[in-house]
């Protein structure tokens, strides 16, 4: 105040204007320079704000992004190896693919985009880890489709995971380097506030001291004229932000100044007011978010306990009581974490409540700020998994109840190593079993592979339905747990095909004798809802490591004896032989001659004449195959049709006999007739009818001049397809013949349901004429059942005249055999044909 004064009594000396311009000077310069001040804090608040938002949040999303990319490809890569089911697999390959882009996509934007804020060689090494563990996940993709999931399995849990982790590494400090920077960012905003708020605050004052100091000074020195201008002043500095300054500013003396200079502290005084309250409505939106993160916390789905440094607990949420079954209430703050890990350690088997709480310690106790996990298994069955994660000021438990997805995992586990119908071991944990066992036998004490077959179950399925052919496989599963030891492996391979390691007993007299019990258990009735099924079985046996030292050999080599026994005719077990070894091979190189053939046109058709035995004419021929082998020479039909079936080439084959028949039949008089074989698979999976109009168009041969002849074993499966396609092939003229009649199932339904032009009296019977009785009795019975169909009949293999004799008078139309010729080739036959119509 001394100082006041003494300036006071300086100023004195001057005049009014003097005296006020003085006084004014330091007015303005009081009240600009802190106006100025905090103006440039609110700027350089709105450049870290603008930080924060622009480069900051966006480089911590996309690091989460790419964090969030990374742990989901490698759940999914897990979960691809231990899957079986390709679907599953199909499914998770789209998502990994999803997950890759997702995870490149991110990464490049963190490189671009927000390069000064991260470290290029920090992502170069991240893209360099994420490259090396695709490079090895396709190794194990590779691993997977040749079938060795074992050396996929451990492919992925080796490298590709080491890639992995290296990536996820160095991610974890790409994430510090941002919460860092976040964390930054976020303190020079608290500093740019606080120093914003102290701003004006010193402007607030030093205003209204500024303001006091010019009514001082105006009351004293200035007299009445400015009295009005201090009123207004005054209510100014109160809050009146409406009143009007008198209007002064006209004069020229140093009150017009004075009142020049009240309104523009007038001015300045609104904007600081203006700022100082849009200061409070950010202070305000700030404790809203406090309060909504509060909301957030209490709400969340995942249990949360927080304690400080010195272990008191300081926040919780109601999910966290839920899940460890804490009374409501019972937690309060300032809690010890000694006394809310016994309440929760009071959930878990009383074995393992001691251990809870050491393991917490445990995991506490670790160095680092990285975030530890844990699972328990409490008393009530339920899965909690547990995260021990650091903070600033102590620690915090995040809680999770993961019994559902634990025990969905389980479950894919399960069904990953056993058959969902059966319960019994699937191909891929009997696989393993077989490695364990090349392991554990030696060949003093080889281990049994046996394969099995059911038979007839394809019958049963079509017949009785799938329902009932499951709860055959189910039975049948039963009865090989019944007849195995108890540390023998039953499993189920696919549809009707079982597997058994028998691993201890003197082989293979052990192997038989359960190969043999396992035939007559599958070969007892089994009744399923009301029906008696009856089925047989066939057992192939490989010895280990005798016949192999991988599961790929021992299986093929079982197989291959499972093969000789359908070969042989089923019903039976057999163990393995190098020789079924060389059968295999014989038989492919059969298949390769074969293809061959049928490409370059190596079949031929022989044609056996076909007589009226009433005239003694010639009424046609029919086309037999045949094949000369390069090495074997002449192969019987017998020898090589079943491989063309079971190869699917039998509709190009039938194809081509059938175009080689009707050509050569337009080469033929008008009144002969040609007749084909048709294989019951051309009937089954195929058009036939339509291959045989085709053939006729392609030739030119009028329908009623072809024949076509079945046997018995068409009309077993697929009777409304199959009558069809007869009843097609007779509405355009097509003659149909019943072959080997009386030799397979034979029925009077199928005389009567299908449309037959004429029957063949099968060669085995006609063999034994006119001596045999009973063969006798049946050509004679055939032929009368036929008369009354009015069918024609043609008895096959007539030798001798007796025999022609025989047949003619029992009622035969017609006659085949060697009597009247052998099957010729074409150009035999046309010579056969000019020697015929000269007689």
């Amino acid at each position: 105040m001394q100082t006041a004064f003494k300036t006071a009594k300086h100023l004195r000396l001057g005049s009014i204007r003097t005296r006020l311009g003085l006084t004014f000077l330091v007015l303005l310069a009081l009240i600009a320079g802190p106006g100025l001040l905090g103006v440039r804090q609110l700027q350089s608040m709105g450049e870290v704000t603008r930080t924060m938002r622009d480069e900051a949040l966006p480089r911590i999303l996309a690091v989460s992004e790419v964090e969030r990319a990374l742990t989901t490809h490698k759940l999914l890569a897990e979960r691809h190896v231990q899957s079986t089911d390709f679907r599953q697999q199909a499914d998770m390959l789209r998502q990994m693919r999803a997950t890759e882009a997702q995870f490149e996509t991110q990464l490049d934007r963190l490189r671009t985009d927000l390069l000064g804020l991260t470290s290029p060689r920090r992502i170069d090494r991240i893209e360099r880890h994420w490259q090396d563990y695709r490079a090895s996940l396709a190794e194990v993709d590779r691993l997977m489709e040749q079938g060795n999931l074992r050396r996929a399995a451990a492919r992925l849990q080796g490298p590709t995971m080491a890639a992995m982790d290296a990536a996820e590494d160095e991610l974890k400090a790409l994430i510090a380097e941002t919460r860092a920077e976040a964390d930054r960012l976020s303190t020079r905003v608290d500093a740019e506030y606080i120093k914003t708020r102290n701003g004006t605050l010193s402007a607030v004052a030093v205003g209204l001291l500024a303001t006091l100091l010019a009514v001082f000074w105006t009351a004293r020195f200035v007299s009445q004229p400015l009295l009005r201008i201090s009123a207004a002043m005054q209510r100014l500095t109160r809050g009146e932000d409406d009143i009007e300054i008198p209007h002064l500013s006209q004069r020229e003396d140093e009150i017009g100044i004075l009142s020049r200079a009240a309104e523009s502290f007038r001015g300045k005084l609104v904007e600081t007011r203006l700022l100082a309250h849009d200061l409070d409505l950010e202070r305000l939106r700030l404790e809203a978010s406090g309060a909504q993160l509060r909301a957030t916390v209490h709400n969340m789905p995942l249990g949360l306990a927080m304690f400080d440094h010195q272990g008191t607990l300081l926040i919780w949420n109601a999910a966290f009581e839920v899940i460890w079954n804490i009374p409501k209430n019972w937690l309060h703050p300032d809690q010890t974490q000694d006394t809310v890990l016994a309440e929760m350690a009071r959930l878990c088997p009383k074995e393992h409540r001691a251990q809870f709480a050491q393991t917490v310690q445990t995991r506490l106790a670790e160095k680092g700020a990285e975030a530890r996990s844990e699972i328990w298994r409490l008393t009530d069955e339920r899965s909690i998994s547990g995260i021990f994660q650091p903070t600033p000021d102590g620690w915090m438990l995040i809680c999770e109840d993961i019994t559902e997805r634990v025990t969905v995992e389980e479950r894919i586990r399960k069904l990953a190593r056993n058959d969902s119908l059966t319960g019994l071991h699937n191909r891929l944990s009997f696989q393993e079993a077989i490695e364990a066992a090349l392991q554990d036998s030696d060949a003093e004490n080889p281990a049994a592979i046996m394969f099995i077959d059911l038979d007839r179950f394809k019958s049963v399925n079509d017949t009785l339905g799938h329902p009932v052919g499951d709860a055959l496989l189910r039975q049948v599963a039963a009865r090989l747990r019944w007849l195995v030891r108890e540390n023998d492996v039953v499993a189920r391979l696919g549809g009707d095909e079982f597997a058994i390691i028998q691993h201890d007993g003197p082989q293979p007299e052990a192997a038989l004798s359960l190969g043999d019990r396992i035939i007559a258990q599958l070969s007892s009735p089994f009744e399923i809802d009301g029906h008696v099924v009856q089925i047989g079985g066939s057992v192939g046996v490989a010895l280990a490591p005798l016949h192999g030292d991988t599961p790929e050999d021992v299986q093929k080599h079982a197989d291959l004896a499972l093969y000789a026994v359908k070969e042989a005719g089923k019903g039976h077990c057999r163990v393995f032989d190098p020789e079924m070894n060389a059968r295999q091979q014989e038989l492919h190189a059969l298949e390769q001659a074969l293809r061959h053939a049928l490409k370059s046109d190596g079949f031929t058709l022989h044609y056996q004449p076909l007589i009226d035995l009433k005239t003694g004419r010639l009424r046609g021929a029919e086309a037999l195959l045949r094949w000369r082998h390069p090495t074997k020479g002449p192969l019987s039909p017998a020898e090589f049709v079943p491989l063309a079936e079971e190869l699917g080439l039998i509709q190009p084959l039938g194809l081509k006999v059938l175009d080689m028949a009707c050509q050569a039949a337009m080469q033929w008089p008008d009144d002969l007739k040609i007749s084909v074989n048709l294989s019951p698979l051309q009937f089954h999976r195929y058009d036939v009818a339509q291959d045989v109009l085709n053939a006729l168009d392609r030739s030119g041969l009028p329908p009623e001049r072809l024949e076509v002849e079945i046997t018995e074993g068409v009309l077993l499966d697929h009777t409304d397809a199959t009558l069809t396609a007869l009843k097609r092939l007779r509405a355009h003229g097509i003659s149909v013949a019943l072959d080997d009649f009386g030799t397979g199932y034979s029925s009077l339904r199928y005389l009567r349901a299908f449309p037959f032009d004429r029957v063949k009296i099968d060669a085995a019977f006609v063999g034994e004429l006119p001596s045999d009785e009973g063969a006798g009795a049946i050509v004679r019975a055939i032929c009368n059942l036929c008369e009354a169909f009015s069918l024609n009949v043609t008895a096959e293999g007539i030798e001798t005249d007796p025999q022609r004799v025989f047949v003619k008078e029992a009622g035969c139309s017609f006659g085949q055999g060697f009597f009247f010729a052998a099957p010729m080739p074409l150009e035999s036959f046309m010579a056969y044909l000019a020697q015929m119509r000269a007689a």
